[in-house]
């Protein structure tokens, strides 16, 4: 049976451009426990779907800027900072999470933190973050471009088809082949064999790599969160 993530763990997802990467992970943000914590939404690269979401929930969703503090109370929160620009601030912020923990934070794309996804802030919530409740979806069109902590602290890796053979032989030392129904072996360096929107899920803790269909289509996923974040007649609550 695949396992699948809690409140406590890290996740990072890689691939490259048009391979269905996003829309899987906005899936998996769609299932995580905003009705009980509060998640932010860090979209540095102004991803469609995300943007979609928002606009179709205007009064759920709350647009934070990165000088703001962490939210507190539970929801689904958005903010678009600018890469390099407001380093210094998302830095800051990054520490406010961790220090006041009980906050997922989901972003796209890790390379575009600070020190090129290097920040120490950051380093400390993926080290630290699983006694903290701060769980994490990070997103990454290469793993050259991946901070080593992010690769060591994942509980979970969801690999897509890439383009470049360097970003393959790196992925291929972390994330373990696919056993497929014949005995044969499935590997970073065979995605091409895949399906389109076809992935890898490795379970970090487990060793166990298995093989994902592609994610929901778009109006099932804009439709999950419209769902959830339906207001119940207590206010500020979420079903």
């Amino acid at each position: 049976m695949i396992r699948t993530p809690d409140d406590t763990h890290r996740c990072m997802y890689i691939g490259r451009t048009g391979t269905g990467k996003s829309q899987a992970a906005i899936a998996q943000l769609a299932d995580q426990n905003f009705n009980e914590i509060p998640w932010v939404i860090i979209d540095y690269k102004g991803e469609d779907l995300l943007r979609d979401i928002i606009k179709r929930n205007r009064s759920a969703i709350k647009t934070i800027k990165v000088t703001d503090k962490p939210p507190k109370k539970p929801g689904l929160y958005y903010m678009n900072p600018a890469p390099k620009d407001d380093d210094g601030a998302m830095e800051v912020w990054l520490r406010n999470v961790h220090r006041q923990g009980s906050l997922g934070i989901y972003i796209d794309e890790g390379y575009a933190l600070p020190k090129f996804g290097d920040s120490p802030a950051f380093t400390m919530i993926l080290t630290q973050g699983r006694s903290l409740h701060i769980p994490v979806i990070c997103l990454y069109q290469r793993p050259v471009w991946m901070s080593r902590f992010a690769i060591a602290q994942a509980d979970f890796i969801r690999v897509f088809k890439q383009g470049d053979e360097r970003d393959e032989k790196i992925t291929k030392n972390f994330c373990r082949p696919a056993i497929l129904p014949d005995g044969s072996k499935l590997g970073p360096l065979e995605l091409d064999r895949l399906p389109d929107y076809f992935s890898l899920w490795h379970d970090v803790g487990r060793g166990h790599t298995a093989i994902l269909k592609p994610a929901p289509d778009r109006n099932t996923i804009i439709g999950k969160f419209t769902a959830r974040l339906k207001p119940t007649k207590k206010k500020g609550s979420f079903i």
